[in-house]
């Protein structure tokens, strides 16, 4: 397909990452509990209609990509049953003196990690390269975009008091569009773990 000019046309592009979407009350909890934190001056929080957990940021693709993209996904989720995943605490990457990320936390994530791990592999099926960094399963409540990590960071992360279990039945396929006031994420594709809906 080529433009007016005779230029081939550039691809529509999506930028794709696979979640684990939350439902509001849980949302709405986590932003309760983080709330301290996510108000310190040179924090950049999350928008509460946002927050999700990451299986596996896929970046910048052919548009086209999306359905053989999220069928992989279905076919992997299928084979594997819905279980509790616990979210709680809160934390920092990488260090309380150069924290960029602030998240909460996962515990007993063995289901997650199996969940995970056949997410990669239909991610690399569908011909998207290896991810080369390890899996560390959290949900990220805030940024900060420059150093030095804010004052009082250290005292409002021992101040949270969370923990929630949250059931997980599916994963999902995301799109996020860059924005000026920030990123706006859009669910391509819905993909149910084995029984759900039984």
């Amino acid at each position: 397909m080529t433009g007016p000019a005779g230029y081939g046309a550039t691809p529509a592009r999506s930028r794709l990452f696979v979640a684990l979407r939350f439902p509001p009350r849980v949302r709405e909890g986590i932003a309760r509990a983080t709330d301290a934190l996510r108000a310190l001056e040179g924090v950049r929080p999350v928008p509460v209609e946002q927050l999700h957990l990451t299986l596996r940021f896929i970046g910048e693709t052919e548009r086209s990509r999306e359905a053989p993209l999220a069928r992989a996904i279905a076919a992997a989720a299928a084979d594997l049953p819905r279980f509790d995943l616990r979210l709680r605490a809160a934390g920092v990457f990488p260090s309380l003196r150069r924290a960029r990320v602030i998240w909460v936390g996962v515990e007993d994530a063995s289901a997650l990690l199996d969940l995970h791990g056949s997410v990669e592999a239909a991610v690399v099926r569908a011909g998207i390269a290896p991810e080369p960094k390890p899996f560390r399963p959290h949900v990220t409540v805030g940024r900060i975009p420059r150093p030095p990590a804010p004052r009082g960071l250290t005292d409002a992360i021992a101040r949270v008091r969370f923990e929630t279990t949250v059931a997980v039945h599916e994963v999902s396929l995301m799109r996020s569009k860059l924005l000026p006031r920030g990123a706006r994420h859009t669910e391509v594709a819905s993909c149910p773990l084995a029984g759900t809906g039984a």
